[in-house]
């Protein structure tokens, strides 16, 4: 499947992507009904990540433009979070015509490993949290999103046999004896997040991860080494993990963009990543960004 993301990604100010071949919307700062005018009619799946005001802002216009019939679109948010119920019941009593819990937009705060359907794409996003927000075991405010499909074929031993056959046989032995099942993640979208290890991502075709810093060292200058990451600890670990493309998102304004994108192409220079480099330059919307040109062509 071929992704088309577009989206906007500035640290402290707003951060939202939008994957319109799976109607999902991940975060939701300030701009994203003006950055994706009647696109944004498409959305029917809301991932929010955690409640940093840039991550959801959006949402109050948002939704009065686009709450529909069936709930849609869907909020998804950290289960342990109480600002997204507070949040919830002021629009709801805010746009009381559109937003009442009864008729039409439903919020479901998910855990670990929780998975949701993205409708029609056959697709399946999964929350995994992460350590952007400091709290206690077992609490869940903070999430990353894992975006996989799961495709099935028939062992080659049953090729050719009749579908009676190949009934009988899985409704006796169990479908994994009669299929193989292949998971394949489209998309993994890192949110807020320190830097993690290669397994604890897996390996994914595309990549959105946060590059607020350039370097450790500034992270750990501003104290801020626990809650967010650094480009120079991004790429090496992409490069175990990345088949198909790498977006850097987040960066801090203290960067220009001349700088943001020297210091991407010195660093792929050194580790020389075999897909492309893309980077969110703050205060831009990137359209399309696959199509763009990329910081590193891989």
């Amino acid at each position: 499947m071929n992704l088309t993301i577009s989206g906007f990604s500035t640290a402290l100010y707003a951060t939202w992507f939008f994957v319109d071949d799976l109607a999902l919307l991940l975060d939701c700062g300030d701009g994203a009904s003006a950055g994706l005018l009647q696109k944004s009619r498409k959305v029917r799946t809301i991932a929010i990540s955690h409640s940093d005001r840039d991550h959801l802002n959006g949402l109050p216009q948002f939704l009065q433009l686009n709450a529909r019939e069936k709930g849609l679109p869907v909020v998804l948010y950290p289960r342990d979070c109480g600002s997204f119920g507070i949040l919830r019941d002021f629009l709801h009593e805010f746009d009381r015509r559109g937003l009442k819990a009864s008729e039409g937009n439903r919020w479901e705060g998910i855990a670990s490993a929780v998975t949701w359907p993205l409708g029609k794409a056959k697709a399946v996003l999964e929350a995994l949290p992460n350590r952007h927000i400091e709290c206690e075991p077992g609490l869940i405010k903070s999430l990353s999103y894992r975006i996989f499909a799961d495709h099935h074929r028939l062992r080659s031993e049953f090729a050719g046999r009749g579908e009676a056959e190949i009934a009988a046989a899985r409704k006796r032995y169990g479908d994994s004896a009669v299929m193989i099942s292949d998971r394949d993640t489209l998309l993994t979208y890192s949110a807020d997040s320190p830097i993690e290890s290669p397994d604890f991502w897996g390996k994914t075709r595309i990549l959105i991860h946060e590059s607020t810093f350039l370097h450790k060292e500034d992270a750990v200058s501003h104290n801020q080494e626990m809650r967010h990451s650094a480009l120079n600890q991004v790429l090496p670990m992409a490069c175990e993990v990345v088949s198909e493309a790498l977006i850097l998102s987040h960066f801090s304004t203290r960067y220009s963009n001349r700088r943001i994108l020297s210091e991407i192409r010195r660093e792929c220079r050194r580790l020389r990543p075999r897909f492309p480099v893309f980077a969110m330059l703050p205060g831009t919307i990137h359209r399309d960004i696959l199509n763009e040109r990329p910081a590193w062509e891989g």
